[in-house]
């Protein structure tokens, strides 16, 4: 069965908890996308000054952890960044300058290196972020990846919003 079929019909099914419709996200994206080794959803605060991890699937280890919130005052670069282009493509992403300031706190303990991020919407108007992390090694994202994030994230918008 095609995968964004797939995911389309359990972000659908009202029988399917939240909870598991995270799971089958980040699991989706990161079959798609090559090089995502860690797949999270992000959820904005109201005011935008930060944004919390609903969810962060670890396709290494096949783990999920939840709840990290990060601060618009310690990361204004990328906050701005995603939330003005919609996109960040940053396969050197410790020198990227939108993200670049994750450097000590985020990238260099999980051993990050590319980050490909696009946001989320609810009625048009940004709600929260799915991300792509690749781990121990510089990924360039492809235009097939990229097309495969936005598709995701359209699909994931339609019919989930971040108000878990």
């Amino acid at each position: 069965m095609d995968p964004f079929i797939k995911l389309t019909s359990k972000l659908t099914n009202p029988k399917i908890k939240v909870e598991d419709k995270l799971k089958e996200v980040c699991i989706t994206t990161a079959a798609l996308i090559k090089g995502a080794d860690r797949v999270s959803l992000w959820r904005f605060s109201e005011d935008f000054e930060s944004i919390e991890s609903l969810i962060c699937y670890d396709d290494t280890n096949r783990s999920y952890t939840s709840g990290e919130i990060l601060s618009k005052s310690e990361f204004a670069d990328y906050f701005n960044g995603i939330l003005n282009k919609e996109i960040i493509n940053a396969p050197h992403a410790r020198v990227h300058e939108l993200t670049r300031c994750f450097n000590e706190a985020y990238f260099s303990p999980l051993n990050i290196h590319s980050l490909l991020d696009f946001i989320l919407h609810r009625d048009f108007n940004p709600s929260g972020v799915i991300c792509c992390e690749s781990v121990g090694r510089v990924t360039q994202w492809s235009d097939e990846n990229i097309e495969s994030l936005k598709r995701i994230a359209r699909a994931s918008s339609m019919y989930f919003t971040c108000d878990t």
